[in-house]
């Protein structure tokens, strides 16, 4: 028995939200790894963070974050590809 799931977001609003939360995942894992590594450019300067590993796994935290809103969002287009267009909804 299929469950009565409505639409929470517009089916454009949803799909700009998963492409720019790809987007920020790459660039956070991306940053996350650098601070990780300990990369001279983000941590050699003296306004640097002191704890570049603490960084890092701030990152992989937004990073997991925004995965659920790719999740959210996600599941909000195929809510709107289940209904046929001109359906109030």
């Amino acid at each position: 028995m299929p469950a009565n799931i409505k639409p929470v977001v517009g089916a454009g609003l949803a799909s700009c939200c998963t492409i720019f939360s790809i987007l920020g995942i790459v660039i956070l894992l991306t940053l996350g790894s650098f601070f990780g590594k300990h990369v001279e450019g983000l941590t050699g300067s003296t306004k640097d963070p002191e704890n570049p590993d603490h960084v890092a796994k701030m990152c992989y935290v937004a990073a997991i974050i925004y995965g659920g809103f790719v999740v959210f969002c996600g599941l909000q287009m195929a809510v709107h590809r289940r209904y046929p267009r001109g359906v109030q909804l």
